[in-house]
């Protein structure tokens, strides 16, 4: 999933819940439950590519966007959600060595076990994944915007 999927489906978790003990580790784990959706994904994509550069760019930028509406509406626990969309896209960050590498023409690190574990429960990226990925975004924004008015 997109990273902006990740983040908005963690603040929804921290609004609905309100509870750090409860909405942290669920936010962490919703990343593997959404990435084990079929989406579109980055898999046709060559990492050192400048498509694939701009399409990190664009997520982040999203997903900054996403805390900015955040902290300006303040629904109820809007830090604790803003804390929770960035735990829920965190675990993509094991993925920053290889794309360090790749930029640079090195050979890429090894996986580890949880690497791999993220990588094969990724068993469908292809573009009409695409749908997907914004019929989520639709949906986590609107139970976002009902329960945190």
């Amino acid at each position: 999933m997109r990273a902006i999927n990740h983040a908005v489906t963690g603040a929804v978790i921290a609004v609905a819940s309100g509870n750090a003990w409860l909405a942290v580790p669920a936010a962490i784990a919703s990343h593997f439950v959404l990435d084990a959706i079929p989406h579109h994904g980055d898999a046709h994509k060559v990492p050192d590519s400048q498509s694939f550069t701009n399409t990190l760019i664009a997520d982040a930028l999203l997903c900054i966007g996403l805390v900015a509406v955040l902290s300006v509406w303040q629904p109820s626990h809007w830090q604790l959600a803003s804390v929770c969309a960035f735990l829920a896209t965190s675990p993509d960050l094991m993925w920053i060595g290889r794309f360090r590498n790749a930029r640079r023409g090195l050979k890429p690190p090894r996986f580890n076990t949880i690497m791999r574990f993220h990588s094969q429960i990724q068993w469908f990226q292809r573009p009409i994944g695409v749908v997907t990925e914004v019929a989520w975004f639709i949906g986590m924004s609107w139970i976002l915007y009902g329960i945190g008015r």
